[in-house]
């Protein structure tokens, strides 16, 4: 009997050898289902995801499935600031209360660098231009619009390989959301990169310095700007300048960025730059008119016919000479409907010059309209 137990447990045991020889052996002869090292190092092939049929033309390309946001961000970033900064330039100024500095770009191989007004302002008329890898230059100021807050320095004895034109874009395609790339020397922080979007476009802004006048199409961004970036560019994400740093909002008086700066718009630095260069200043169209905006419950209130723009002050110029009054209320220019001051503001600066007519359609008490033609004129001068 022990003999028997003994001979069965044996059986079991190299039967059980032998199944397990087997499934070993199952298992390493057909096709692995693991990746090889290699293999395994090889990123994923992807496609790139389609947009729905009802998106909009201009609609911004969805992401890659392989690639994050952080990803795409840091490269475009990395990629304007690669394209841009060898035009950019710090300007160096000396002035009866002792030293200031901005920040401008490369306007062509002439030599002409635009920056802002305010940053020449004190200057003797000339100032240092620093270029990338610490060359320099002595430049001229040879043109100013102090209302657009822009000037034009033509370095001279420059070394022309140092002049590398920044590629202008257009700001009027701008949308908000869109990526905001600037650099500059906030607090003397030589070429630094700061980024956000455009947080909006505005139809016209004051900056509330020494002008009275609005600046037409100013960009809004909440990337980052400081004392010291005044003058420098404003990148899309193409690496075109879109607009020149200008200005913060600033209620705490401290001269530090909030998150709201705005950039004067480049399709204007393009109207004014020429006649910089051809005559040293720049003649804005004028109407000659103070205006408010009236919304439509104001309107109710105050018993007017509608919303629109009221005009609250009348000058001498173009607008009186036509027979446009006070208290008259305009609701569309040149057929196109207007809302607030900006509006008017901006259409006259993008779309006039003196010499050209526009056509104010006025709101009458009755309800109806009432059509004034004025011709533009030119801004008085200083």
């Amino acid at each position: 009997m022990l003999r028997d137990r003994l001979g069965w447990l044996l059986s079991g045991i190299l039967i059980g050898m032998l199944l397990m020889v087997s499934c070993d052996t199952l298992a390493t002869s057909g096709p692995t289902v693991q990746p090889s090292v290699v293999d395994a190092a090889q990123p994923l092939q992807t496609t790139q995801a389609e947009l729905p049929p009802d998106a909009p033309s201009n609609a911004p390309p969805l992401l890659p499935s392989n690639q994050t946001s952080g990803d795409i961000y840091s490269d475009v970033v990395a990629r304007v600031f690669a394209k841009g900064n060898p035009s950019v330039v710090r300007i160096n100024v000396s002035t009866g209360s002792g030293e200031a500095l901005g920040t401008g770009f490369v306007y062509d191989t002439n030599g002409y660098i635009i920056t802002n007004y305010h940053v020449v302002a004190g200057s003797s008329g000339s100032v240092i231009v620093e270029f990338i890898d610490g060359e320099a230059a002595i430049g001229n100021v040879v043109g100013v619009d102090q209302d657009a807050d822009l000037a034009l320095v033509q370095v001279r004895d420059f070394d022309t390989s140092l002049l590398l034109p920044a590629e202008l874009g257009d700001s009027s395609q701008l949308r908000v959301g869109d990526l905001a790339i600037a650099i500059g020397n906030p607090f003397g922080e030589n070429r630094s990169a700061t980024a956000g979007i455009i947080s909006a476009v505005r139809a016209s802004k004051s900056e509330g310095g020494q002008s009275s006048f609005s600046i037409p199409g100013v960009l809004q961004t909440d990337a980052a700007i400081n004392p010291g970036n005044s003058g420098g560019p404003l990148f899309n994400s193409s690496g075109q300048v879109v607009g020149v740093n200008t200005f913060i909002l600033d209620p705490s008086g401290r001269g530090a960025n909030i998150g709201i700066g705005y950039a004067v718009p480049i399709n204007l630095v393009k109207k004014i730059v020429p006649q910089l260069i051809q005559k040293g200043s720049y003649t804005h169209p004028y109407l000659g008119i103070g205006l408010n905006e009236i919304n439509s419950l104001f309107a109710r209130q105050n018993n007017l016919p509608s919303k629109g723009v009221l005009i609250s002050q009348l000058f001498q110029g173009p607008g009186a000479q036509a027979g446009l009054q006070q208290g008259d209320l305009i609701v569309a220019v040149d057929g196109q409907q207007v809302l607030t001051p900006g509006d008017i503001i901006a259409y006259l600066e993008f779309n006039k010059q003196p010499g050209d007519q526009m056509i104010f359609t006025l709101r009458t008490p009755n309800g109806g309209t009432q059509d004034v033609t004025v011709q533009v004129a030119e801004r008085p001068s200083r």
